[in-house]
């Protein structure tokens, strides 16, 4: 006899079922009154002769439970499972959290949070307003800060006070005022000692001496204006670089350190008859 006759665990129903129902599935069948799941090959009865017509109307329902439809509403119950299952460290699920979003926040759940940025920066606002000390002192300052700035430019541009009498005159002031010394002045602490002239030949004279530097500090070596005089009269002048004045051991040096004696020697075209004096300066480069 192919057809046999399974109970449901959960609500006892009895069922009429084939062969290939049970091997299809693996015996696994779906009750249609309250959608259990059961394997039908471990709750098969022995058939009852004198109910005939509940088999036969069961067989058409459990034609329809084939194990595709059991498995699509396995699946489905696993699903759904998500919603009674609990997180560690929790007591309520995801269905109990779910309906109960709205009361733990007043906004519907499709809306984003407000940040009401532009309000919150009003307040500040209002609670720190500035005094006017506070912007007096923030001008002051930079106003300090650019004059600083333009008297660095100044005192490492000088070409810039010898075009504007005013901003030298400005530059000048402001030096007397803090005590500061400019490049001009600190030129006026190199000496010229030791100077001798002699008459090379009937066509040449040469120049020669020390240059000593009393300033606290190193600077760059000077330029030397030599200004020949006759009868009162400046006949000739001309300025020397240190790569010309200096003696040769010192050729290459840029820089004359304090209190340290540099030797300079140079010649000039000029017979020694054609000139009664001279002017021997210091300039700065």
């Amino acid at each position: 006899m192919s057809e046999k006759q399974t109970c449901c665990p959960n609500c006892s129903s009895i069922y009429k079922v084939t062969v290939t129902q049970l091997t299809v599935a693996q015996g696994m069948v779906c009750c249609p009154k309250c959608t259990a799941e059961f394997n039908a090959l471990l709750h098969l009865v022995q058939p009852k002769s004198s109910n005939t017509d509940a088999p036969q109307s069961v067989e058409t329902e459990l034609h329809h439970a084939n194990p595709f439809s059991v498995t699509r509403h396995s699946n489905e119950q696993h699903l759904l499972d998500i919603f009674d299952r609990k997180t560690d460290n929790s007591n309520i699920n995801l269905r109990t959290y779910l309906n109960n979003l709205n009361s733990f926040n007043n906004e519907p759940i499709a809306n984003f949070p407000a940040l009401n940025l532009s309000a919150d920066q009003s307040i500040s606002s209002d609670t720190k307003r500035k005094s006017t000390g506070y912007y007096v002192l923030w001008s002051l300052i930079n106003l300090i800060l650019i004059f600083v700035l333009m008297f660095q430019v100044l005192w490492f541009n000088p070409n810039l006070l010898q075009r504007s009498p005013l901003l030298n005159w400005v530059f000048i002031t402001t030096c007397n005022v803090f005590n500061c010394q400019t490049i001009d002045e600190r030129y006026t602490y190199i000496q010229v000692s030791q100077i001798q002239v002699r008459a090379l030949s009937t066509k040449s004279t040469e120049f020669s001496g020390v240059l000593t530097n009393h300033y606290e500090k190193g600077i760059a070596l000077p330029l030397m204006k030599i200004s020949l005089i006759k009868d009162g009269k400046v006949i000739s002048s001309s300025i020397r670089p240190p790569s010309e004045y200096l003696i040769e051991s010192l050729n290459g040096i840029t820089r004359i350190p304090t209190q340290s004696p540099y030797k300079f020697q140079f010649k000039l075209n000029v017979p020694r008859n054609a000139f009664d004096t001279y002017r021997l300066a210091v300039i700065r480069p």
